[in-house]
């Protein structure tokens, strides 16, 4: 029903946003938009109808579990348009020559300079942060507040984590050396290990089910999980047993996991591609993003979900769930990456 509510005022405000745009919506365009991206298939397909419905511009999506970049290397005349719910492999693509930048006023006006390429490569379109979940019947509230907080041998053996070499962890250790340096990161790496309740397996939502069946008391995931297993009868006692906090809100602000999309080198339809990375940086596409995601709007002006508005509810520094947010150069973070694999090979991370 609340779907439904959306639908209508979306598509008579992006018909106006694109006929400004100078699109015709009557006519139907002579090629489709061709996408390739890992998101999960229901997160983009029903917006790519909406847009196709109002435009005329079809949509050829390809979804893929992983490789992305892979594949784009493999076959580099494939789309035309990339989305990833993993924008640092967009500074990985665009190091291959995989990407241009693109040329849009909407864009480079509407979209503020931390969440866009340097060069318009690449534009975030969401984001997530790199949170704590813990424990509500052992862990007090004000007890965690910050990343450097999961390294205190109090901790030890009561933290839960996902493979240290999984896209989400080798971003944020490789924010953490970008942002402080190696040498600190080194020593949260060693630390965090140190604390580990068993060894790394299984995904974010492993982790919180760990929390709330006594194996651990503290894990880290993506903040939007937690209105994900809420919303699902099984999931919902990990939730419900276990409370979000915003690492760092009394300092530079959490550590970020950000979705992103880019135009192709590949692309010979560059106009109807640069109109759809247009229409998902507005306020209606993003409405829809976050409503369907559960992760942060790029726009200040987009409402959260109830569900997100409550995380954090206990932390003096948050509001209405909106957190602090420390956003590091994507191209910083790349530029770490290999470094951090090395040390989490050397303390033997998921060898514990």
């Amino acid at each position: 029903m609340e779907k439904q509510h959306m639908r209508r005022p979306l598509s008579a405000t992006l018909a106006v946003v694109l006929l400004a745009l100078g699109y015709s919506i009557n006519a139907k365009a002579d090629e489709p938009v061709r996408v390739i991206s890992d998101r999960t298939p229901s997160h983009l397909e029903p917006l790519f109808a909406l847009y196709t419905e109002t435009t005329g511009v079809e949509i050829q999506p390809v979804f893929v579990d992983e490789g992305l970049v892979a594949r784009l290397k493999s076959r580099p005349t494939e789309a035309d348009l990339v989305i990833t719910k993993t924008a640092d492999l967009l500074e990985a693509a665009k190091a291959d020559a995989l990407l241009q930048p693109f040329e849009s006023d909407v864009i480079v006006t509407g979209v503020a300079p931390e969440l866009r390429d340097v060069d318009n490569t690449y534009v975030t379109l969401s984001y997530r942060p790199r949170s704590i979940f813990v424990s509500k019947e052992r862990v007090q509230p004000g007890a965690i507040a910050t990343y450097d907080d999961l390294t205190d041998p109090r901790w030890r053996g009561r933290i839960c984590i996902r493979s240290g070499y999984h896209d989400y962890n080798l971003s944020l250790f490789s924010q953490m050396a970008a942002d402080r340096g190696l040498d600190a990161a080194r020593a949260f790496i060693k630390g965090l290990h140190e604390n580990l309740a068993r060894t790394p397996t299984g995904n974010d939502r492993a982790q919180v089910r760990a929390v709330y069946e006594g194996e651990c008391d503290l894990s880290i995931g993506n903040s939007y999980y937690m209105p994900i297993m809420l919303s699902r009868d099984d999931q919902r006692p990990w939730g419900e047993a276990t409370r979000v906090v915003f690492p760092d809100q009394a300092g530079d602000g959490a550590y970020v996991m950000r979705g992103g999309a880019a135009l192709t080198t590949a692309t010979d339809n560059l106009e109807a591609a640069t109109g759809l990375l247009e229409y998902l940086v507005s306020e209606e596409a993003q409405a829809f993003i976050v409503n369907t995601t559960f992760e942060y709007s790029i726009l200040d002006s987009v409402d959260m979900p109830a569900a997100n508005r409550a995380l954090g509810a206990e932390q003096p520094e948050v509001q209405d769930g909106r957190f602090k947010a420390e956003f590091i150069p994507l191209d910083a973070i790349a530029a770490q990456r290999q470094a951090v694999v090395q040390i989490l090979d050397e303390v033997d991370f998921d060898g514990k």
